[in-house]
């Protein structure tokens, strides 16, 4: 047991994230914005490409948490603020305004990264993540941040229905997406909330957190023994996950529901 006690970071990165995922998730199905998750994860690649390629040539940032974070901070702030506004205007357009967002940061963090050697390894990890190699230090900081969101949102249930989403999106974002890849950002904010999204109340939460935790041990179970991607796997176990609750255990649910309502 004590061998696998390095991954305890890991596990506990993750479990904090998808709680995060799951409460924003719900936020992200009610308006219909899939893509949002996707375009503000992919600028906050973009600023760690900044943070990486420029900040750190700064004494102030350099090779500091700071360091790391303002960039990708800065960008989703911005780009959140841009949706906010566009949802506002052009709400019948958003979906297809935010995709084409994703498409263009993508381009231009390509572009920063091109003449870098070691530029395929950076679009690598900004894309797959390095949860399974996570620290204490990047407990506290997600920790703390996820839970002052749980905090306001308990609080201000009001503030997450308007553009407040979009402020506590851009904050959480950007350290979420640093441990764990936009592949797996991506999966657990849709995915649990989406295979769960026909129950109601605690139980959605209470659903869509199972089949996150199952997702996330199993597959951060597979990376280890196997030695492979950790965000790849925890996507791919998150998925079956959410599979199997859909087709095995929600039906029960769902049944038990109907009876008691008779």
């Amino acid at each position: 047991m004590s061998d696998y006690t390095w991954l305890a970071p890991a596990v506990l990165c993750g479990l904090i994230a998808l709680v995060g995922n799951v409460v924003l998730g719900q936020q992200v199905l009610q308006r219909q914005i899939i893509f949002i998750d996707l375009a503000v994860a992919q600028v906050a690649a973009l600023g760690a490409a900044l943070s990486q390629y420029w900040l750190n040539h700064y004494a102030l940032f350099s090779g500091s948490w700071l360091g790391e974070i303002i960039g990708p901070w800065v960008m989703s702030l911005l780009l959140c603020g841009l949706i906010a506004v566009m949802e506002k205007r052009h709400q019948q357009h958003l979906e297809p305004m935010i995709g084409s967002l994703f498409v263009v940061s993508a381009s231009l963090a390509v572009l920063l990264v091109s003449k870098d050697p070691h530029g395929a390894d950076f679009i690598h990890r900004i894309l797959n993540g390095q949860l399974l190699w996570s620290t204490w230090d990047d407990v506290w900081p997600l920790a703390i941040i996820t839970a002052g969101m749980l905090l306001l949102v308990w609080s201000k249930p009001a503030f997450m229905q308007g553009s407040g989403f979009y402020l506590i999106f851009a904050i959480l974002m950007p350290i979420t997406v640093k441990l764990t890849g936009i592949y797996l950002e991506f999966a657990l904010l849709v995915i649990p909330a989406l295979c769960a999204t026909a129950l109601k109340g605690a139980r959605f939460f209470i659903a869509s957190i199972c089949i996150g935790i199952a997702g996330i041990l199993s597959g951060i179970a597979a990376s280890a023994h196997y030695d492979l991607p950790s965000g790849a796997s925890i996507v791919v176990t998150l998925f079956l996950a959410g599979l199997l609750f859909n087709l095995w255990i929600q039906p029960v649910i769902s049944k038990r529901a109907n009876t008691r309502a008779f």
